[in-house]
């Protein structure tokens, strides 16, 4: 019913704006019969359960379809009339959509989502109800957890019932989809086949987080092999093509980066050298293949930092945390305008000139110093994640920056970014930076 609302407001919007442009009305008609279709095949008006940069992918799809349609229609019958007009059109819609999809999931939320309960209650368990905190648009309202063991990682306060109460639990509790969250566990009585035996008919739709999860994800794709299920996982980091363009991406925003970084330095180069230290800090970094670079930071310490820093490492608390993350909260080597430029991360600009030099990307894994490699990766780890060039930004700054203490985490998170790379990838960790970036958030 709700989707009604979405095919109205593309009908007004789109007749709206081929009537300003005065479109032929028969044209009109034929491009949005065309555009109507394309949405249906695309699954557009299911306002399923996904995530906001996967709606930006399926509106991409979608809308360079209907573009290259109108295309070849235009010229054909009417030598290239409508072309620009349509592309402008595509490219408003795209935002359209997702805006107005959005803001039906917002309004209308206690219609749309969706009665979710998760088996297990370890920590895929936890970290599946973490996600679902993070990311609202997939309108998913966790009911609770069923216990199949003793491992409780999440709030006994949520845990529901036990697996072999489930089937009651749903009688009398509408739920419209069970999760399973129990990959790496070695139960005997309990696996796959019979879960899904036993909710045969009491649940309409089951979901399962498979063993393979974090190591191939999203160039992931599932065949039915006559009765047998296949996981197929392609690496595309090795692409020469593929590496090729992420290259131009990588000088064409890091172009515009310089063009912002000149005017950060004109803004604040005198309240950076007011203690008469140098405006840029250069530090020695691990890059591809383990060899060592330059990397370049505006200036947000003391210019007699290193000093401060030997002191202080004399405090054996202030030392275990350094070599924990390698970094200080509250640190009182930074300067009061270093301060400003860490949380609003400006420091982080004069790194365009790094990707333009090469020796860095935009994204990727997290730039390291060689303590780091030796106490934390190793050499072997540190040779499969520093196979590709350090980004600015990567799977650990997007989810969560500095607040990522754990390095385990943060290692596994740049592998999960080698194995799964892509350039969609890319623009979806780019665009979830901007939003921590924006919100302050794991920044000091």
């Amino acid at each position: 019913m709700l989707n009604i609302f979405l095919i109205t407001a593309q009908i007004l919007f789109y007749f709206f704006l081929n009537y300003i442009f005065n479109v032929e009305n028969n044209f009109i008609i034929y491009t949005f019969f065309i555009y109507f279709v394309l949405n249906i095949f695309n699954g557009t008006y299911s306002l399923n359960n996904i995530l906001v940069w996967e709606d930006l992918k399926k509106q991409l799809q979608l809308h360079s379809e209907f573009f290259v349609i109108i295309v070849i229609t235009d010229f054909v019958f009417l030598g290239f009339q409508y072309v620009w007009f349509y592309l402008f059109l595509s490219t408003i819609f795209i935002f359209f959509n997702i805006f107005f999809t959005n803001f039906i999931k917002n309004h209308f939320w206690k219609y749309l989502k969706k009665k979710i309960l998760v088996i297990g209650t370890g920590i895929t368990a936890k970290h599946f109800a973490k996600l679902i905190k993070i990311h609202h648009s997939s309108m998913y309202q966790l009911i609770g957890f069923v216990q199949i063991s003793d491992q409780c990682d999440v709030p006994e306060s949520q845990v529901v019932c036990k697996y072999s109460e489930l089937l009651d639990f749903l009688k009398t509790n509408p739920i419209d989809q069970v999760i399973v969250a129990l990959p790496g566990t070695d139960l005997k009585d309990l696996n796959w086949r019979k879960i899904s035996n036993d909710l045969d008919g009491h649940i309409k739709k089951l979901k399962f987080i498979p063993d393979n999860n974090g190591i191939f994800n999203l160039n992931s794709q599932i065949q039915d092999y006559d009765g047998l299920l296949l996981i197929t996982a392609t690496q595309q980091i090795h692409s020469k093509f593929r590496n090729f363009i992420k290259r131009i991406m990588d000088v064409l925003l890091s172009l515009g980066g310089i063009l912002i970084l000149g005017i950060l330095i004109v803004i604040f180069s005198k309240k950076i050298k007011k203690d008469g230290g140098p405006l840029f800090f250069k530090h020695t970094r691990i890059g591809k293949d383990l060899k060592e670079f330059k990397i370049y930071k505006f200036r947000t310490m003391y210019a007699d930092a290193e000093e401060r820093l030997q002191e202080m490492l004399k405090d054996e608390k202030k030392r275990e945390e350094y070599y924990n993350n390698f970094k200080l909260k509250d640190d009182p080597r930074i300067t009061p305008i270093g301060k400003f430029l860490r949380e609003s991360s400006l420091d982080e600009f004069p790194q365009f000139i790094n990707v333009l030099k090469g020796e860095m990307s935009i994204v990727g894994p997290r730039p390291i110093v060689k303590k780091e490699l030796e106490l934390h990766y190793g050499y072997e780890i540190g040779k499969k994640v520093f196979q590709i060039k350090p980004g600015i930004t990567g799977m650990w700054q997007s989810h969560g920056r500095s607040d990522v203490e754990d390095y385990e985490e943060r290692i596994a998170s740049d592998l999960y970014y080698i194995r799964n790379w892509s350039l969609w990838l890319d623009i979806v960790l780019l665009l979830q930076t901007i939003k921590y970036v924006l919100n302050r958030k794991g920044a000091y």
